[in-house]
Formats: structure tokens, sequence, C-alpha cells
């Protein structure tokens, strides 16, 4: 049979490919080529980082060194002081971290009411409650207790083992809240952590699990203070720096992986179409075939670091299992927009408050200060998620800037409407990676497919935050995931 057009070169073989270059792929790389393994990392878009990635403004006015003009993160930004491998990575790095802003009072707006208040809710309270009736603030603080009840059964590690997985698992959280919650200030305490979080997507509370919500709570709890900390200069110059360590010629930018083929892994005769086994430019001491439109790229192994409905895009061979497939195909990203809203200075402080604003508007439900003293800017992150996501993603770009800064001003006062910059990164858009914050798990996919999510494919292995046993949805989760694979793929190749 004649090819329309010629079969891509095959590329020299290396012991590991690594697919997608993100902070899991490329610690994962990073970690085979210590050990001293050949490494080749391939990645779908012209750009490093995936999740973790940051620009540099320039602003008018600019100073010297680059004060005035801010480094800002358009992914990740946050580390906290259980997140033992990023930080040991950030060091390693030498970047520097401040903790994150939060003197002054958090602004809470629900309903038709807006208070000031010292203190903090997101998964857990901490500090002075808010002005809210106390029927209300009893009513969320009671659930909350049944809800930390439920947390602390959960064993370490992934869920689904767990004895009561499967009933857990079938209830959606918007369940879950239904049943246990009396008054709309309590309901929306814990949708709103729903939408916050990272590990949850963000989803609305019918979408996701209940299972999930509480294994995340297990694994990544607020608790812990997971935004304690920024990075000076921004988390998004990390992918550079790691890349770099890997050396000339490793890191294949623009590349979209279309295939991984296997010619050694053991499978039903009839799942083998004629000539599947037969795989040019691999052979016995390199059975995995990596195959882009540019190249083909024989190895002893892959590591595949991308949420699994970036995966699905992928072709297999030989076919991965069905719960993988379902995996794949129903584990959603999450839907959020990150805006960032840069001003001369951070104004807010002066009006006594924190920058930290959470409420029930229209569009944004929570931002942050995220000013950098450095540059003596300030910077507010603000987020648009789950179904608001969606109704403002159908406006038009000025209306989408117009919706975000008048519930800043709704939470801070009128000087929020005159930023100097105004940054929107659509992650739902972004054609590799799909969403953010991380994906998540709808009702009963962790009781039929918990399993797919670590368990390597013959000699393919799983990287990425969403695979990771600690930390999922955090920059934390994609370190532990990218070394854990490195260390599955060193242990099969041994």
């Amino acid at each position: 049979m004649t090819r329309n057009n010629p079969e891509p070169p095959s590329e020299s073989p290396v012991d590991v490919v690594v697919v997608g270059a993100g902070l899991a792929g490329l610690v994962a790389a990073r970690a085979l080529q210590v050990a001293g393994r050949t490494v080749r990392l391939i990645e779908a878009a012209p750009e490093l980082g995936g999740r973790m990635v940051g620009q540099r403004l320039q602003l008018a006015g600019g100073g010297l060194a680059g004060q005035h003009n801010p480094w800002i993160d358009l992914g990740g930004q946050w580390v906290g002081p259980s997140q033992t491998r990023i930080l040991a990575l950030l060091d390693r790095h030498g970047i520097r971290r401040f903790e994150s802003p939060h003197s002054g009072k958090t602004v809470l707006v629900f309903g038709e009411s807006r208070c000031c208040f010292a203190g903090f809710f997101q998964g857990f309270p901490e500090g002075q409650p808010p002005a809210v009736p106390s029927a209300d603030w009893n009513d969320a603080m009671a659930a909350l207790a049944r809800f930390q009840e439920l947390v602390a059964q959960l064993p370490e590690g992934h869920p689904h083992h767990h004895p009561a997985a499967a009933e857990l698992d079938q209830l959606s959280f918007q369940d879950w809240i239904d049943a246990h919650t009396h008054t709309p200030f309590a309901a929306w305490y814990f949708a709103y952590f729903c939408r916050a979080v990272g590990f949850l997507g963000p989803a609305e509370p019918e979408q996701v699990s209940l299972l999930h919500v509480l294994w995340g709570q297990r694994t990544a709890s607020q608790g812990e203070q997971p935004e304690q900390e920024l990075l000076h200069g921004g988390a998004g110059q990390l992918p550079a720096l790691l890349a770099t360590q890997l050396g000339e010629g490793v890191v294949r930018l623009g590349e979209p992986v279309r295939a991984v083929r296997q010619s050694l892994v053991q499978q039903p005769r009839h799942s083998v179409e004629e000539g599947e086994g037969d795989l040019p430019g691999a052979g016995a001491a390199h059975p995995v075939l990596v195959q882009t439109d540019r190249a083909h790229y024989p190895c002893r192994a892959a590591i595949v670091a991308m949420p699994p409905a970036m995966a699905a895009r992928l072709h297999f061979t030989p076919e991965l299992p069905a719960d993988r497939l379902e995996l794949q195909e129903k584990m959603a990203m999450g839907s959020c927009a990150k805006v960032m809203v840069v001003y001369p200075s951070p104004w807010w402080r002066e009006l006594g408050l924190s920058g930290i604003a959470i409420g029930d508007r229209p569009w944004v439900e929570l931002c942050a200060d995220s000013s950098d003293p450095q540059s003596g800017c300030g910077v507010l992150a603000a987020f648009v998620v789950g179904h608001r996501y969606r109704r403002w993603a159908k406006l038009r770009e000025e209306e989408q800037k117009q919706a975000v800064l008048s519930d800043l001003a709704a939470y801070l006062g009128p000087q929020a409407l005159t930023p100097v910059a105004f940054v929107i990164k659509d992650w739902p858009t972004m054609p590799f990676v799909g969403g953010a914050y991380a994906a998540w798990m709808p009702p009963g996919l962790w009781s039929r497919c918990g399993d797919a999510l670590r368990r390597p494919h013959g000699r393919v292995f799983w990287a990425g935050t969403e695979v990771a046993e600690r930390w999922p949805g955090f920059f934390e989760g994609a370190v532990r995931s990218g070394e854990e694979a490195a260390a599955a793929v060193q242990q099969t190749l041994n």
C-alpha cells in the first residue's frame, strides 16, 4: 500500500521520552537525567510551563531595575509551609519567597450586605467571623464540623478503596450541602469553597463528587496554609530554569505528540491490528515509540505528564484499558479565567484592607493582594470560575473587563475602576491545557476508574498534579508526581 505522506524521520533513541513540559514533566525529566538516563522532553505548546506561567509587564514610567514593571503569574502562584518538595526546588534555584500580603481586613459581600472583618474562611475559618447573622454563621460552622468528621475518616493516598468510598462517591457535593445546611449563607459558604480551592477544578458543587471534595481536603487542606507565600519574580520563572538544567537539544517545543506505541506489551490478539507490532525506528531495546508530525522518538519508557483530558488526545497502541479511557473522557478540567489587575500602588492598604475579598458577586467571588514589594505596584489576582466563567466568556472583551472591575469596586472601592494594566489568562481556551486550576472527578468516577489514575500502561507512566496523592491541584502535587513517575521508570528500567 502506497503512503501519501512520507514517515517522519526517526530520532536517535533515548531511555525516556517525557510528554508535556509543565512542572511535572520538567521535574521528571531532570530527575531521570540526574539518575543517569538519557531523556527527551516534548511539549505541544510553543512555551514551557503548562499552568506555571508568568510575564513581566512593561508599564509606562517603569523605573530602574524593573521597578514598576512587575512580574505577574498567570497560572499558579502560591506555596505553603508543608509543601516541602516545591520549596526545596525553589531553594535550589535561588528563588526567594515573601509572605502573602494580608495585613488589614478582609471584605465579604453577601447579598446586599458588605462587611469588613479581621479573619478569613476558605475550607476552615480563622480569626474573627464576618458580620453575618449569628444563625447563618452557626449553621455554616455546624455543617463544617460534620464535613471535617467525614474528612478525618479517609485514609492517606487515593480515596477509592476506603470502605465508604462508593457511597460517598455516588453523591455530589451539592447533595451533601442540601442535606447539611439550612441557610443561604451556609450553602454559599461551601459552594464558594468548591469553586475557590485548587484541587476542586474549580467545579460547581453539583458537578463534583463528594468523595473528591473530602479527599482533596484530606490531602491538600486549607488549614495547612497553602497560600502563605508568594515568589519574588513570580512562579513563572521556574520552568525556564529547569529547562536550562536539562541542556541543549533535550526540549522540543511546539510539537504535539500524536501517538505512543509499544511493541512489547502483552495484549489480547483481537486488539492488535495487522502490522501494529512493527514500529518503524523501534527495536527490542527501545520498545516504545513516541510519534509527532515532525519525528518519531524511540525510547525504553515514556512519561505522559498531561492532564487526563489532554492525554485523551493521544493515540495509544495497545489501546488503553476501559477505565483509563473513561477517566480521560470524564475527568474534566476546571473552568477558570485568572485576571491580574495592576495599580500604581496597593491603595487598598491605605483603607485598612488586606486586598482579600470574597462574596457572591456576579463575576468575581475571590480576589487577593498579589503585590511583590520589590515592584512597588499594587496587584490584585481575581478569579472568574465555574458557571460565572461560562457566562463571562460570552461577553465582549471590554465587557469582560468592566464586569471584573465593577466587582472589584464593590469589594474594595471605586479606585479599583482605574488600573494601569489588566491581563486576562483564559485557561479553558488554552489549546494544550484546557482549563485550570486542575481536573476534578464527577460522582461515581473515583469508584469506577480511580485505579487508572496512576496505574502504568505497559511502559507508559503518568504524571501531573492530578496524579498526586498529596497536594493534588498545587505545585507540590506536580513536583511529587514528576519525582514519583521518574522513580517508577527507574525501577522498571533497572
